[in-house]
């Protein structure tokens, strides 16, 4: 293919070198005429792209200094991977993502699995912006399947696409030695409006969870009466102290346990001194006596707050401290003006009483046809059908289970237990 330079002053490399490499596609959009492909693979490239880019995206993660930080900051980055589309050389569309070189892991059964080290083309979290068009999200596919037929990569990852999107359609499409696409979980992600779309008033709880709150806030203060706290911290300079009580609960929950997004490394811990200074950062904290017993920690962006980090000391669990914590957040969100809050993976009961929204939303996996590819691809397999063969004997099991009148009986025995 003809190699073009498209936006002024960026240099043009070979397609799979750090730098910038564009191609002409003649394929039409509505008929519209030509685009064109430029794949952005240094800061420098990326940097020429930030006017357009920032008028597109709407989300915390595909934020141009949001995504800037991580690529400096995360030492397993090794490079940005931007694909950019135009249309008589202006930028209509993106798709933000990077390589990263790192060991892949999953989690069965609340253990975190460890497998083999791989390079892995990222996509990050709602970073397909810019214009939607089924014949941008094919030149998306096209060039994705030409990243991953070169040597450099050996797994690509999309996340959180919505399983009704054009791109995740397309790229379930794929077919191919190795290629062929693998869905790891379908995850169900929840979302509190915290505005009445229709008639923009305030709706964080309903009754029934207002009464909710009033019921679980007497039983903490019958046993700890005047001892219990809220409090935000949002200011760069209360940072050091909010981050020490929100690890030192964070350190007894089993989240921390598996791994996931610890407070107490650096590269977290750079992170949120970054969004601090952006003014995005919020920790919410609960405290009995003193003690810190429950953290809620996310960002404020635009009008949106994102739930990033949340946890509970177990031996409160009795008294719902998480709950209260989050219900006051969700009205401390409200008087600043936030219209939802988005809480991330998970359709726990909780979530639901919230009257939350739930999307659902797919990881896309796709493997390159190479030896690490391929040991990418028989870990992730293994592990999904430990997991789902699991489960399938844990819905048996439930199946099986007697009632409670026939678990009471002594001669049937005592209740059966379901790991």
């Amino acid at each position: 293919m003809p190699t073009t330079e498209i936006f002024p002053g960026a240099p043009v490399a070979s397609p799979g070198r750090p730098g910038e490499a564009s191609s002409d596609v003649h394929l039409d959009r509505e008929g519209t005429g030509q685009l064109s492909v430029h794949v952005s693979e240094s800061i420098s490239a990326i940097e020429l792209i930030r006017p357009p880019w920032s008028k597109w995206t709407t989300g915390l993660n595909t934020d141009f200094d949001y995504y800037l930080h991580s690529l400096k900051s995360d030492s397993t980055v090794l490079r940005p991977y931007v694909i950019t589309v135009c249309e008589a050389g202006e930028p209509q569309a993106a798709l933000v993502g990077l390589v990263r070189e790192t060991r892949i892991s999953t989690i069965v059964s609340s253990l975190r699995i460890r497998g083999p080290r791989a390079r892995v083309l990222e996509i990050v979290a709602g970073g397909r912006i810019g214009t939607k068009s089924s014949a941008i999200d094919q030149l998306f596919v096209q060039q994705l399947t030409s990243a991953l037929r070169g040597t450099d990569v050996d797994l690509l990852c999309a996340h959180r696409l919505s399983l009704d999107s054009e791109l995740f359609r397309r790229l379930q499409q794929m077919s191919g030695l190795f290629r062929r696409a693998r869905v790891p979980h379908v995850f169900h992600y929840s979302v509190v409006p915290l505005m009445n779309s229709s008639v923009q008033r305030e709706r964080v709880f309903s009754g029934k969870n207002r009464r909710e709150i009033r019921r679980k806030t007497r039983g903490l203060q019958q046993a700890f009466p005047d001892q219990s706290r809220f409090q935000c911290f949002s200011e760069f300079r209360d940072l050091e102290a909010a981050l020490r009580d929100a690890n030192s609960v964070d350190l007894t929950t089993w989240q921390h346990s598996l791994g996931n997004w610890a407070l107490d490394e650096l590269a977290t811990r750079e992170l949120l001194r970054f969004c601090a200074g952006r003014r995005w950062l919020r920790i919410y904290l609960m405290y009995i006596s003193d003690l810190p017993v429950a953290f809620l920690i996310g960002q404020r962006y635009g009008r949106t707050f994102y739930c990033q980090h949340a946890g509970y000391r177990p031996e409160f669990a009795r008294y719902s401290v998480g709950s209260l914590l989050t219900a006051w957040a969700l009205q401390s969100l409200t008087a600043e003006g936030v219209e939802k809050v988005d809480l991330g993976e998970g359709g726990q009961e909780h979530n639901r009483r919230l009257g939350c929204e739930e999307h659902a939303e797919g990881t896309v996996h796709l493997y390159a046809p190479t030896l690490r590819g391929l040991r990418a691809n028989l870990f992730f397999a293994s592990a999904q059908f430990v997991r789902t063969t699991g489960r399938k004997a844990i819905n048996t099991l439930r199946r099986k289970r007697p009632s409670r009148a026939q678990s009471q009986d002594p001669v049937r025995g005592g209740d059966l237990e379901v790991a």
